[in-house]
């Protein structure tokens, strides 16, 4: 929630969805990473799972950013008005309601096994209750903010807890910390983007430029590598060519070095016989470099969409504790002219 304007005669409060949105590219990226997979499989019925779910999953991603409409809260007290104003889509819906018909703000909590969720709530004279939002979200305090600002421009009499939504010190200080760990995983998102750039352009490099030349494949195998996380397995095929009268051996099979299952690295080194002739891709500029399948992996797409998908999570994060910093001054405000 962010406060658009705020003067003795008016108050602007505007929701964008903002939860909802980073939920959906979240989603988004998660379902495209999934098609990609199913996409990039050879044919088969291994590929069509993989690319249901994730289009399901990316329509959902999608349907979460664009859906949700941006809500804005007017209060004038020269009109007597308090305006919600809808925007969806280039169109804005209004519903205008007497100031005098507003009896009560409140916030609504939702409890849950994994904690409290919260949502400001209008309560009119009549009774009726008019949520802000369709849907509940962390953030007890910068919401509580919200909701002494708005009692404190109507004139309401003040909740039991008053200037609760204002942060102790200590609060400021666990804020204040949260966006430096924020800020520092912000870095190493970063330098993940940056690996999986890096791959991609070396991927794009080998596909683009390597040229095709007949190979005889020598042997094939497939080695295991184990570590904590545990075992991958990656093929391996040596194959011998000739390039301007030289001959070159090499054992790379894709044009980055993968390991991944074991039925996908039997698959691939199942695919190459001893003795035939296959093409092959060398580097004109290093014909010792060559691979023999011509395909992309998923694997600097997977560095890449996690990446941004962080980084606008963080983002959001960010811009959430900053906005929370300053409702805090506010309510210290509110509390002091109380």
């Amino acid at each position: 929630m962010k406060i658009i304007a705020q003067t003795p005669t008016e108050l602007i409060l505007r929701d964008s969805g903002v939860v909802l949105r980073v939920m959906g590219l979240f989603l988004g990226a998660l379902g495209g990473w999934a098609l990609f997979i199913g996409l990039a499989q050879p044919e088969g019925r291994g590929a069509i799972v993989p690319i249901v779910i994730g289009s399901l999953i990316a329509l959902g991603g999608v349907l979460l950013v664009v859906l949700p409409a941006r809500r804005t809260f007017a209060f004038s007290r020269a009109e007597r008005l308090f305006i919600i104003a809808n925007q969806r889509f280039g169109r804005v819906e209004r519903q205008i309601i007497p100031l005098d018909q507003v009896a009560d703000v409140s916030l609504e909590e939702s409890a849950s096994s994994d904690g409290n969720t919260y949502r400001i709530s209008v309560t009119l004279t009549d009774q009726r209750r008019i949520p802000w939002t369709s849907y509940y979200s962390s953030g007890h305090a910068s919401k509580q903010v919200v909701v002494d600002l708005v009692r404190d421009f109507l004139r309401l009499e003040p909740t039991p807890a008053q200037g609760s939504g204002a942060l102790t010190p200590q609060g400021e200080r666990t804020v204040r910390r949260s966006r430096a760990f924020l800020w520092l995983m912000g870095a190493f998102c970063c330098v993940f983007l940056a690996i999986g750039a890096r791959m991609l352009a070396k991927e794009q490099h080998r596909l683009s430029v390597f040229r095709p030349v007949q190979a005889t494949v020598l042997s094939t195998r497939v080695d295991e590598h184990s570590d904590s996380d545990g075992s991958t397995y990656e093929p391996v095929v040596v194959y011998r060519y000739r390039v301007d009268d030289r001959s070159y051996t090499a054992s790379r099979v894709t044009p980055l070095r993968e390991s991944r299952s074991g039925s996908w690295a039997s698959r691939v080194a199942g695919g190459y016989q001893v003795g035939n002739t296959y093409t092959a891709f060398y580097d004109p500029e290093n014909p010792a470099d060559a691979y023999l399948l011509r395909s992309r992996s998923v694997i600097p797409w997977a560095f890449v969409a996690f990446s941004v998908v962080g980084l606008a999570i963080i983002a959001a994060a960010i811009r959430g504790t900053r906005e929370m910093t300053r409702m805090a001054y506010r309510a210290r405000a509110v509390t002091v002219r109380r």
